[in-house]
């Protein structure tokens, strides 16, 4: 499972943690250079320090393709989103 995962949304480039609630803007031309870059190249220093500032996670010496997932922009300009269920669940919400 990747660490990280660069997403567009709506107007926004989103960096995000899987169970972290924390996330982190991103410029568009940082997005499209991690949407461009090879799996087998390093980390940016840039991505290395967000990590390391917004989840303090260390990612030198790793490479792109394990440790963020690029997801691409959809082709009908909607947002993505994901839910994740848990044995703690009592299916008791509000909603």
């Amino acid at each position: 499972m990747h660490e990280l995962i660069a997403a567009p949304y709506l107007d926004h480039h989103l960096l995000v943690r899987p169970g972290s609630p924390k996330a982190a803007r991103l410029p568009v031309h940082r997005y499209e250079e991690l949407h461009t870059a090879p799996d087998t190249s390093a980390a940016p220093a840039w991505l290395a320090d967000v990590a390391h500032q917004a989840w303090e996670i260390d990612l030198s010496g790793r490479r792109l393709g394990e440790i963020v997932l690029v997801r691409a922009r959809s082709p009908y300009g909607y947002g993505r989103a994901s839910y994740e269920l848990n044995l703690g669940c009592n299916y008791d919400c509000v909603h």
